[in-house]
């Protein structure tokens, strides 16, 4: 584990500290205003699963990466023959060294270098021509483009990037589904455009575009052939998104009968115990969930914790034995008895799945806003169980 640690560190350091040695090009003063696009890619090793590495990058992001300071953006995907990409964009090149100092010196993230595949490893960084507009939020299956190259001798740097802002605005920010554009050079005049499409055919319908437009002819004499490269990495985003705002309610449906909401048996309005929350990874939403006041039946303590977060939904079981009301309720449930949980998000969700232990838990996708938690029969309530659903 610590040699495929220091492997990847030495790479990164390899590549980001090489001495620049191609005189031919002018890069940009460093009095230009600008910010740090780090772009890794790498295969993951044989054994493992995509959607556990892709459940763990998530945690990385919220559990490391975003804490750094100078940290601006994070995102990831993955291309049609399942190479990766990581693209983290950073206030300076001091602020990037200083987070992969931390990262490669932080146990608690082996485990995610051991998915990494070390023989495949690729970093590189590129300093913006100017600050990018990164105000913007990627959806599950938008996708990246990264084209590289380096300048044909003799092309003057300042040229290209006055020519490369011109094609931005005149060209690929009016083809349909593109979403961002951002392009800068590394320390040895390596060029990079990365750009930001809404679906894999719009990218295709640009390119197509691109290559048929006589009036960029002058842009692609810029560029040295040889040395062009463009890959296209389809994102992944987080099951569910930290930040957003969910109503829950809670149904049930005895043996036999039909479903009806939990306020009903008291005689209200489906939503009268609606609650609300907002997605957090860091604090529980739903500590008391089921927990009213003032029913016919007196105060009702809290049923369960339940606990979201971008990749998760877990349940704690709260009251005691001896509770006045829930002790009613402990027990297994028997056939066609199910207990259903109502998420509705302010936002789409990305959920396309999920995984649990327990046979007796559902997941299920509703709309792009909602899902539904259903236990059912074989789950046996009873003081202090815990449950946990993974989210895909």
């Amino acid at each position: 584990m610590n040699v495929l640690k220091l492997t990847l560190v030495a790479i990164i350091g390899s590549i980001f500290f090489a001495s620049c040695n191609d005189d031919d090009h002018t890069v940009p003063s460093e009095e230009v205003t600008s910010i740090v696009v780090e772009v890794t890619t790498f295969n993951l090793n044989s054994d493992i699963d995509s959607n556990s590495f892709e459940i763990r990058d998530t945690e990385i992001e919220e559990d490391f990466a975003s804490q750094q300071p100078g940290f601006l953006k994070r995102m990831s995907g993955f291309d049609a023959n399942g190479k990766y990409v990581v693209m983290v964009f950073w206030e300076t090149l001091a602020d990037a060294d200083a987070s992969i100092a931390a990262f490669g010196s932080d146990p608690s993230v082996a485990d995610y270098f051991a998915m990494i595949d070390g023989a495949t490893f690729s970093a590189e960084r590129y300093t913006t021509f100017a600050i990018p507009n990164i105000e913007f939020d990627l959806e599950s299956k938008n996708v990246i483009e990264v084209t590289t190259f380096n300048l044909n001798d003799g092309i003057d740097a300042n040229s290209f990037i006055s020519r490369d802002s011109e094609i931005e605005r005149d060209f690929a920010s009016l083809q349909p589904g593109f979403i961002r554009r951002t392009s800068g050079v590394d320390e040895n005049g390596k060029y990079a455009v990365i750009v930001f499409w809404d679906t894999l055919d719009d990218a295709d319908a640009s390119i197509a575009a691109f290559g048929q437009d006589p009036t960029v002819a002058d842009y692609f004499a810029m560029i040295d052939g040889a040395t062009f490269s463009a890959e296209r990495f389809t994102i992944f985003v987080p099951p569910l998104n930290e930040g957003v705002d969910i109503t829950m309610r809670n149904t049930l449906q005895d043996p036999g009968e039909p479903e009806v909401s939990y306020p009903s048996l008291f005689g209200q309005p489906d939503d009268a115990y609606d609650e609300f929350a907002t997605l957090s990874n860091s604090t529980s939403e739903f500590s008391t969930a089921l927990a009213q006041n003032g029913t016919p039946a007196g105060d009702i303590s809290g049923l369960y914790n339940i606990n979201l977060t971008q990749n998760s939904i877990s349940y704690t079981v709260l009251p005691e034995a001896t509770d006045p009301f829930w002790s009613n309720v402990f027990g297994l449930f028997p056939a066609g008895k199910t207990d259903r949980y109502y998420f509705t998000f302010s936002q789409p969700h990305n959920v396309t799945g999920f995984s649990s232990n327990e046979e007796w838990i559902n997941v299920r996708i509703d709309s792009d806003t909602v899902l539904v938690v259903e236990l059912s029969e074989g789950y046996d309530l009873q003081p202090g169980v815990s449950f946990d659903i993974s989210l895909h």
